[in-house]
């Protein structure tokens, strides 16, 4: 092809209708699968071998912003590539016996086609955005390729061509691109070498240091691109075969010019980011089977711990094969709960290479036998202790915190540790000491009966402040923690409803279906954001109810149409069990009371009709225009798998239900909290925030108006430190009985009499996948910044710690509530400098909206401000740090003091959204 088509086609990409993109600042090369997805996003762009990533990965990299490419080895083709049988034999030049693959004449077309047909369109097509191109030298292995090197360069050239007519908005980075023709060079997006300084061998096995005259030949040939294209990034890719030293070597490739990117010689490490990406994520090993996860004391009884800790849990069970990547690049910490027995030294040992002060390994449960497990505890002994047991050297909260009985004769084993902080030391009649709950440099131990008390019916108390234990076991110091309770500095609010029984007639005047008694007394009469669902069996002509389908469809048509409602979907026969319908064990049969989904007549429950299916009745029945279906609500055991959540995050849908928060009081308090979701492979279920009234009402067996008893459970999760938003979550058939009805508007009248920002359950799940699937930098000088999907509009500090608003951006103010500092995040990049002084000058103290912009400056020794704010209310604002503000421009709202705080109070009559500017003193 002649040059001047190739700059035609070069204009042709810079000139598409595909915005540009800037150059990437932090580029990987990721070969691995076990990275949680949250840490990829500290990248611009990150290769990605085909097969090991997830439908699910891409997309959610794509939608937090971070280029998902393809490794594609055009030169050679290894013997266990799945499209290995399919090579003709004379598309092989030869053999790379260190890799085991064969050499392909790229010079062919065929080959060219085969490589674009087989190996990119199917890449594209799943939604990798770019393509790293690896081996492009392979051809100087054999003597073919040696004898006419040219024309492998033409040819790859013209393959190069092809990729980018075929996919123009498609990013390429080519490995050691040197030998190909200029008239390409404006079609490639980045160039990447590997081996600066530091090397690796893979034939050996050995890491290497590169010598000056390979260096010096390297900077000969890239030269050209410095000089021609200097708007083309250079990456340079050097090995380390561990962590400790890496951010140095990348600062150092940085400084010369390069965009860096060290790893192993796997390329299965993580390479550290700039600015600095901060650890989140904590492995969390149970010993249950991996598809009981949900199940296990770790998931149950630490996630929500770990959680508003701010850290993400990525839960793997001992009963799998241990991991096979580093720990050291993306974990902060491990947590092991050994519960059931199921250990293994081999698993322990590969923790134990791992362990250190910077990646602590925290044990609680059962003491392990295995010497190895037992390694990973610090333990100087074991044995079992005489009784009566003495306590001494408590910490504060030890036998202060729920439950107060530490056990005087456990009859099992207890460790005395090497060394360490401990929390309770235990005296044994002969004097012995022993040390159920310690701290040390590269962790702690809780061992049982010493981490929870037991009570009836799977209650559980917490014998000590497990958060403080863990912030000293894991050494977390001063982490913003992402939260997903509160906005503006006030407590979210949600309510939602599931479709059962909304064909139910209620036992009130004219027997009216529930539905109407919901709409009319509480949709109605309670004008918050509610998230309603039907189900499609109950309501739809051809379902289970015919003759009541016209009634229920205009019912459910009246409340899609209120504003205040979003639509979801609760499933097409309302499934019991989800494991089945994916191949999983069926459950026990004491368990089937009710079948295995509603009994509709020759139809067996299937993930398709269930989702899309429901899906699609909604919108095309039930809906108004330009308002879809938006949530999706489990049903039954809410315990979908991942095809499951996959389906649901096609349609771009947010799933909620499951989990089974509801702490009372007399029974489990934070024990009864479960975590905020339930991560299944690279999908993500979010749990209801609060159980609804079947856990109230024992089943809806009585009492009726036991839904009013959600109230303690709201005051409880406050208590603890504001563990949950007020979630308001309830079936149709609450509008049947008058208990019910009367509990529910208890219920109701309680949640709008707090501190609150009402907010859509599908606002509260994004904001807990944000949580889940987001990357936390440092900059250099101490600035949070965060990456991923959405940014987050609150996050905790710690107490003595404040936001520091002259050096921050996008930071409205904080709050102090339920024992907690809330700081407010606006708009899509914010940064957070954080100060051990208190701010100074006008910032929002709370609100009971979403902030969505801001701006604060001093001019002439005036504070300005400007905000816009939208909720779902008459907007009401509290502004602290300052006496005096006037209204300059915006929204007319009355202005107040608060009686309590003294801070200056902003109120719209009935206006949801308010912009104003102010000038304070």
């Amino acid at each position: 092809m002649s040059r001047t088509c190739l700059l035609l086609i070069a204009l042709l990409v810079s000139n598409s209708a595909f915005p540009a993109q800037p150059s990437p600042h932090n580029v990987a090369f990721y070969y691995g699968s076990e990275a949680p997805i949250g840490s990829l996003y500290a990248y611009d762009w990150v290769v990605l071998q085909q097969d090991r990533a997830s439908d699910a990965r891409l997309e959610l990299l794509r939608k937090g912003g971070t280029r998902p490419l393809t490794y594609i080895s055009i030169g050679e083709m290894a013997r266990s590539h799945r499209y290995y049988p399919q090579l003709k034999d004379h598309w092989k030049l030869g053999e790379n016996t260190a890799w085991q693959s064969s050499v392909l004449d790229v010079s062919n077309p065929e080959v060219q086609q085969f490589i674009l047909d087989k190996l990119i369109a199917p890449a594209i097509e799943r939604g990798f955005q770019g393509v790293f191109m690896d081996t492009m030298d392979s051809h100087l292995l054999t003597s073919k390729g040696k004898e006419n090197p040219s024309k492998f360069a033409e040819s790859q050239a013209r393959l190069i061509q092809a990729f980018k007519q075929r996919y123009p908005a498609a990013k390429l980075i080519v490995n050691r691109g040197f030998h190909l023709p200029e008239s390409i060079h404006p079609l490639i997006d980045a160039l990447a070498f590997e081996s600066w300084r530091d090397g690796y061998d893979a034939s050996r096995n050995q890491y290497t240091t590169v010598s000056d005259s390979d260096r010096e030949w390297l900077e000969g040939q890239l030269r050209h691109w410095r000089e021609g294209h200097p708007d083309v990034p250079l990456i340079a890719i050097d090995y380390a075969a561990r962590g400790n030293d890496t951010a140095e070597q990348a600062r150092r490739l940085r400084d010369e010019g390069f965009v860096p990117y060290i790893s192993n010689g796997a390329l299965n490490r993580l390479g550290p980011t700039e600015p600095a990406t901060v650890k989140r994520h904590v492995l969390v090993i149970h010993d249950l089977p991996a598809e009981r996860m949900d199940q296990s004391a770790a998931h149950r009884r630490l996630g929500i711990i770990l959680e508003r800790l701010g850290l993400v849990p990525v839960y793997r069970s001992a009963l799998e094969p241990h991991p096979e990547e580093p720990l050291d690049d993306r974990y902060a910490g491990a947590v092991i709960w050994w519960e059931t027995g199921n250990r293994s030294n081999g698993l322990c040992r590969w923790l134990a290479e791992w362990q250190s002060p910077t990646l602590p390994i925290v044990t609680f449960g059962q003491v392990p036998i295995e010497p190895a497990c037992r390694a990973l505890m610090n333990i100087g002994r074991v044995a079992i202790p005489g009784s009566p047991l003495v306590f001494s050297s408590l910490q504060p909260s030890v036998g202060e915190y729920e439950g107060g009985r530490l056990p005087p004769s456990p009859g099992t084993p207890l460790p005395a540790m090497r060394t360490g902080n401990t929390w309770m030391t235990a005296t044994s009649e002969d004097g012995s000491q022993f040390h159920p709950v310690y701290s040390f440099e590269e962790g702690g131990t809780a061992v049982a009966p010493f981490v929870l008390e037991y009570g009836p019916d799977d209650q559980a108390f917490w014998l000590f402040n497990p958060f403080d234990f863990l912030r000293e076991a894991l050494n977390l110091g001063t982490l913003p923690a992402i939260d997903s309770t509160t906005e503006s500095g006030r407590r979210i609010l949600t309510a939602h409803i599931d479709g059962d029984g909304l064909v139910s007639r209620a036992e009130l005047p004219g027997t009216p279906l529930s539905a109407e008694v919901i709409q009319r007394q509480i949709l109605r009469r309670f004008p918050l954001p509610h998230t309603v669902s039907v189900i499609e069996a109950e309501t739809s002509p051809q379902g289970l109810y015919p003759d009541t389908s016209a009634e229920a469809e205009a019912l459910a048509r009246q409340m899609f149409r209120l504003e205040n409602v979003e639509v979801a979907s609760h499933t097409y026969s309302h499934p019991f069990f989800w494991q089945p319908l994916e191949g999983g064990p069926a459950p026990k049969s004491d368990f089937v009371q009710y079948g295995y989904s509603m009994n509709v007549p020759n139809y067996n429950a299937n993930l398709k009709r269930e989702i899309e299916g429901s899906v699609s009745y909604v919108n095309e029945r039930l809906t108004p225009p330009g308002k879809p279906v938006s949530v999706f609500l489990w049903t039954g055991d809410a315990r979908p798998g991942e095809r499951a959540l996959s389906k649901v995050r096609r349609l771009g849908l947010v799933n909620v239900n499951g989990g089974n928060t509801h702490p009372v009081p007399f029974g489990s308090e934070l024990a009864g909290v479960w975590p905020d979701a339930r991560p299944v492979g690279d999908e993500l279920q979010i749990y209801a925030p609060v159980m609804n009234e079947n856990v109230y009402t024992n089943l809806w067996t009585g009492p009726f108006y036991g839904f009013r008893n959600v109230i303690d459970t709201f005051e409880i999760l406050e208590k603890k430190g504001r563990l949950k938003p007020i979630g308001i979550y309830y079936h149709f058939y609450s509008g049947t009985r008058p208990e019910s009805l009367n509990a529910l508007k208890e219920v109701y009248l309680y949640a709008i009499d707090q501190s609150i920002t009402p907010l859509h359950l599908s606002d509260y799940a994004q904001r807990v996948q944000t949580q889940y699937f987001t990357a936390m930098t440092v900059t250099r000088d101490g600035g949070y910044q965060w990456r991923g999907i959405g940014a987050p509009s609150t996050v905790k500090i710690p107490s003595d710690l404040f936001p520091d608003l002259a050096r921050s951006h996008g930071v409205a103010g904080y709050n102090d509530v339920a024992g907690q500092r809330f700081v407010h995040l606006v708009g899509a990049d914010p940064l957070l400098h954080l100060t051990p002084t208190s701010t100074n000058g006008p910032y929002v103290e709370s609100a009971n909206a979403v902030i969505s912009e801001w701006r604060r400056s001093k001019v002439a020794g005036k504070w300005l401000l400007s905000m816009v704010l939208h909720g779902h209310q008459p907007v009401n604002l509290k502004l602290a740090g300052s006496n005096q503000c006037d209204i300059t421009n915006g929204s007319p709202v009355q202005k107040s003091r608060d009686a309590d705080s003294q801070s200056l109070v902003f109120s719209a009559a009935d206006s949801h959204e308010i912009r104003l500017e102010l000038e304070c003193i």
